[in-house]
């Protein structure tokens, strides 16, 4: 998938799943946390509807230690995890969370 296949991605499950009422805000700059108001919480439930839905696939250890602020860095942290690069793009599951 491209990166503009999985921000649409992002925004079917955000908004048929989990039906997110923040969706105005929703962008390839939009932060996950101040806009959308998503927690780490809520961005893996995010990332297992596009696991069981989408059958994207997303490394284990992609899920650890990474930086993603936007919708778009999500999407392509997601591609190259998706991709199965030999060096995935890691995934923080802290992010997003307010300190």
């Amino acid at each position: 998938m491209t990166q503009d296949e999985l921000m649409t991605s992002l925004y079917r499950a955000l908004r048929d799943n989990l039906k997110w009422p923040h969706l105005a805000a929703f962008s390839a700059d939009a932060r996950l946390n101040e806009d959308l108001y998503l927690d780490s919480i809520l961005i893996l439930q995010l990332l297992l509807h596009l696991e069981l839905e989408q059958g994207i696939q997303i490394a284990d250890d992609a899920l650890v230690a990474g930086d993603f602020q936007t919708v778009a860095e999500l999407a392509q942290a997601l591609c190259n995890s998706s991709k199965g690069s030999s060096a995935p793009a890691a995934i923080d599951s802290r992010a997003g969370v307010h300190d």
